[in-house]
């Protein structure tokens, strides 16, 4: 190997580890342009079509910046839908977890991290139901 691609080689090698480097980073802080959680008090009609998938057990909806889970066991879950570590919208599952789709971080019922790259959780929100009529304040 002559000089040139030793030089033409290390200014690649260099480039790559630096990018790796700088997106491992990224991946690894919290995102600085997270919104925070907003405060809330609305009800909804879980017996309107909009929200029909919280007629049944494993079923959830996303509304006013939040994801409303009905757990496996009928009790109903609000969590503010966005994930702290990078801002994409959590998901639920059959686990009674919620899911971010983009890196993994996986939360409990209660908002709090069961599995990072998120290193703090999500608000949690009050609900209460009467008759078809879920309220979800905090």
């Amino acid at each position: 190997m002559d000089r040139r691609d030793f030089v033409k080689k290390s200014v690649i090698l260099a480039c790559g580890v630096a990018g790796a480097s700088a997106f491992l980073e990224a991946c690894s802080k919290q995102s600085p342009s997270t919104p925070s959680a907003p405060n809330v008090n609305f009800t909804i009609d879980i017996s309107s079509s909009q929200y029909n998938a919280l007629q049944t057990n494993g079923g959830f909806v996303y509304s006013n910046s939040l994801i409303i889970a009905r757990d496996s066991k009928g009790s109903f879950i609000a969590l503010y839908d966005v994930c702290p570590h990078a801002g994409c919208t959590i998901e639920f599952n059959s686990k009674n977890q919620f899911p971010c789709p983009c890196h993994g971080s996986l939360f409990d019922e209660g908002g709090n991290v069961i599995t990072g790259p998120a290193t703090s959780g999500v608000k949690k929100y009050n609900t209460s139901l009467n008759g078809n009529i879920l309220t979800i304040s905090g």
